[in-house]
C-alpha cells in the first residue's frame, strides 16, 4: 500500500447543536475545523466523510463542498444511517441537508428506516473506511461522537479533537 492510499479517507463528526455551549463562537470554531480539513488535504487526504447529522457533521460537509472549488480533487462522501434520518427535522435543517446530499460525490444509506443502533453502525462504517478522524467534541459529553472517537481510537486512527469549550464568544 502506498503512502497516498494510507492517507486517503478522513471522517469528520461532532456534537449536535443542542450539545454546544450556549456561548460558543461558531465562527472561530468552524474556522478551526476548516484549518484541520485544509491540513488534512495538504498531507494527502482526498475523501472526507460526514454522517450528515445536524450540527458539526453538516458544517463539515458544507466546508468540504466549499473547499472543492479550491481543491477539485477532494470528495465529499455522506453516510446516512437510514433514509428517514431527516424526517422529523425542521425545514431550517432539512433544506441544507438535501442540498448537501445532492452535491455530494457519494451518498451511502445503510437502511431504509431508523432502528436501534443504526447511528452507531453508520459511525463504525465510516471509521472502518478511514485513516483519520476529526471530531468536534468537549471530551465529556456522552453519545455518538464520544462512541465514534473511542471506536476510532480502538482502530488506531489518527484523531484530532476540537473542543468547542475553547471557542466561547466574548
Amino acid at each position: 500500500m502506498s503512502l497516498k492510499e494510507k492517507l486517503e479517507i478522513c471522517t469528520i463528526c461532532g456534537l449536535r447543536p443542542h450539545k454546544f455551549p450556549l456561548t460558543t463562537d461558531y465562527t472561530t470554531l468552524y474556522t478551526r475545523l476548516e484549518h484541520e480539513i485544509r491540513a488534512s488535504i495538504f498531507v494527502g487526504y482526498t475523501i472526507f466523510q460526514s454522517g450528515m447529522a445536524m450540527g458539526a457533521d453538516m458544517e463539515a460537509a458544507r466546508q468540504v463542498r466549499r473547499l472543492k472549488h479550491e481543491f477539485p480533487h477532494i470528495q465529499l462522501h455522506c453516510f446516512l444511517p437510514c433514509e428517514t434520518q431527516a424526517d422529523n427535522w425542521t425545514e431550517e435543517w432539512r433544506e441544507p441537508y438535501f442540498n448537501l446530499l445532492e452535491e455530494a460525490d457519494e451518498v451511502y444509506c445503510l437502511q431504509t428506516h431508523y432502528s436501534n443502533g443504526c447511528m452507531h453502525r453508520r459511525n463504525r462504517e465510516m471509521v472502518d473506511k478511514s485513516q483519520k478522524l476529526i471530531a468536534i467534541h468537549d471530551n465529556f459529553t456522552r453519545g455518538g461522537t464520544a462512541y465514534t472517537i473511542q471506536y476510532a481510537r480502538d482502530k488506531g486512527l489518527d484523531i484530532i479533537t476540537i473542543d468547542p469549550m475553547q471557542f466561547r464568544a466574548p
